[in-house]
């Protein structure tokens, strides 16, 4: 497995494992294999993403999308994504990006000076069928590198947690890891994960992984 498949992968379990689905005990081993389920959508769901499809900034996002040939065709594959696609607000960014869809999973990936930055949103998790209300990532699946345990956010990032919240981020939880910090979440019924690829680069504390969360801004997909 190539490292960006592994780097998606790992994304992908983090993000679901936000949702409130993954446990993290291990289970007994099981001759089923674990079935994969949908994550729920609630009204208060739809109508936030109704409300942030309207938002101008998305709208001159994807008109910037649109107007750059270097990025033919990323509209149309992000609007066929059943998982609300979002992305940074600083139209320069998107000049870098790169999009990768799977079944109900994508990433999102951007580069901003020394720092690479991964997206993924997901609107899967996978069920144990030993633990029906449980939900758990295959064991035997690869991270992406080393994970440092988890730390509580520092009250240097106060503020970008009340802001990450008055969004409507949940579940926002922050992690340092070998390669810099991860930031997952929940939004519009998705679960994400913010990979920041930034060991020695500026800008690459807990405080900073958690404001560029909080502007992540909808470009499309979600379709139900």
């Amino acid at each position: 497995m190539s490292i960006r498949n592994r780097a998606f992968v790992a994304g992908v379990i983090a993000a679901a494992a936000v949702a409130g689905v993954a446990t993290s005990q291990q289970q007994p081993p099981s001759p089923v294999a674990a079935t994969q389920v949908a994550l729920p959508r609630t009204r208060a769901d739809n109508a936030a993403l109704a409300q942030a499809r309207q938002d101008p900034v998305s709208a001159r996002l994807r008109g910037a999308l649109n107007q750059n040939k270097g990025l033919t065709g990323l509209l149309q594959q992000v609007d066929a994504s059943p998982v609300p696609v979002l992305a940074p607000a600083e139209i320069g960014l998107l000049d870098t990006a790169e999009f990768t869809t799977r079944d109900r999973v994508y990433m999102l990936t951007v580069q901003r000076g020394e720092q690479i930055i991964e997206i993924y949103g997901s609107v899967k998790a996978y069920q144990s069928p030993l633990a029906a209300p449980a939900v758990q990532a295959p064991a035997t699946t690869a991270p992406r590198g080393p994970r440092m345990a988890a730390a509580r956010v520092p009250d240097a990032a106060g503020r970008a947690l009340a802001q990450a919240r008055a969004r409507g981020l949940t579940n926002i939880r922050t992690e340092r890891t070998e390669y810099g910090v991860d930031v997952t979440f929940n939004r519009f019924g998705a679960a994400y994960n913010v990979s920041f690829l930034c060991e020695g680069a500026p800008n690459c504390t807990e405080a900073d992984a958690v404001a560029f969360a909080a502007g992540l801004q909808l470009i499309g997909g979600g379709a139900s």
